[in-house]
């Protein structure tokens, strides 16, 4: 391990020198207490893994059945942009672009962000060439959150269900994996350009 490395909090801007973390440890930091950095229980490599699979699950969760939605003999599919597309031809073009980028780009662009930046040989270290790629997905992780588009499905489906019949399609559970996913990937990883894994 590189004795001169050093781990920078974003909050405070005191600086830490860099030590190895145990797996599920965390470092916070000695000024404002704020979390510096964590070392996942699954390794160094559990932000690759998710983010490999949710963009895996990216392509059927926008080609497949989302939802589907019927009454008296009609049926309606809807697919994960069809929402986004009607509000389009309502008028409402500002948020079916918000909706498609908060939805859909964003959190395929920090999926690949993710999956592109390179994990530490050992706990501690920092990778040359990781810190433009962690800054990106620290911009990205603020406008990336299709959990909250899964969220809208569930309100909607609880508030319609008494009126039509409701189901989800394959569409939807690739959906929510994908985000869950994204979740995990960017819990396993702490967004500093200083390394992932140092501490103070």
């Amino acid at each position: 391990m590189d004795p001169d490395s050093m781990l920078t909090c974003r909050l405070c801007g005191k600086q830490h020198r860099a030590v190895s973390l145990q797996p599920g440890e965390r470092a916070l930091c000695l000024r404002c207490g704020a979390v510096v950095a964590r070392l996942s229980l699954l390794g160094p490599r559990a932000t690759l893994v998710f983010a490999v699979t949710g963009l895996v699950l990216a392509p059927p969760a926008a080609l497949l059945t989302f939802v589907t939605a019927g009454k008296v003999g009609a049926v309606r599919l809807s697919l994960l942009f069809t929402g986004p597309a009607g509000l389009w031809d309502g008028g409402m073009r500002s948020l079916a672009i918000l909706v498609v980028l908060c939805g859909g780009l964003f959190p395929l662009a920090l999926l690949a962000t993710l999956a592109a930046a390179p994990a530490p040989r050992r706990p501690g270290l920092t990778v040359a060439g990781f810190e433009p790629l962690v800054r990106i997905a620290g911009f990205l992780e603020h406008w990336a959150i299709p959990e909250v588009q899964v969220l809208a499905v569930l309100v909607a489906y609880m508030k319609l269900g008494s009126v039509v019949n409701v189901s989800f399609g394959p569409g939807f559970w690739c959906y929510g994996a994908m985000a869950l996913s994204l979740l995990a990937a960017q819990h396993s990883l702490v967004l500093e350009p200083n390394g992932p894994s140092a501490a103070p």
